[in-house]
């Protein structure tokens, strides 16, 4: 992001789209929710791992979001066995458009250094969910061990 601006002009076919959807919109939403409180549920043993609370109750959550310890590392990991993992947000104060009002801060920025994205759509199945955890649990235990060996 380089500057700010906002284009609300929607594309008719984008408009049309969006009604067919409306129709799916409960089933989708519902669908949401018990994704996420499968990852929650799946999520639980695992000591090294903060899920993001978004409140599924009072939202549709469209991402899970974990904090774990050496995230660029897990993130590395993971993707090379296939897990279709992301990074979601970098801190506005660290864009371009905001640097002006650039500032110091440490805990901001440590805490998006943390954040990993796990795979979240409506394909997603439980067994799928429990890979994705498994792996998660896999990797955080090899990361853990290699930075004991090196400490």
């Amino acid at each position: 992001m380089t500057g700010f601006g906002l284009r609300y002009q929607m594309s008719g076919i984008s408009a049309a789209i969006g009604l067919a959807q409306l129709a799916q919109f409960e089933r989708t939403e519902a669908a949401h929710r018990a994704l996420w409180h499968t990852y929650r549920h799946a999520l639980a043993p695992l000591d090294r791992v903060t899920l993001i609370d978004v409140g599924p109750d009072r939202c549709v959550p469209h991402l899970c979001q974990v904090r774990v310890p050496g995230r660029d590392t897990v993130f590395a990991q993971l993707k090379a066995r296939g897990i279709g993992v992301g990074v979601h947000y970098p801190p506005n104060h660290l864009q371009p458009a905001f640097a002006r009002w650039r500032r110091n801060l440490p805990a901001t920025e440590h805490v998006a250094g943390e954040i990993l994205t796990l795979p979240f759509h409506r394909y997603l199945t439980e067994t799928d969910i429990g890979h994705v955890v498994t792996a998660l649990d896999e990797v955080l235990t090899s990361v853990g061990a290699a930075s004991c060996a090196a400490s």
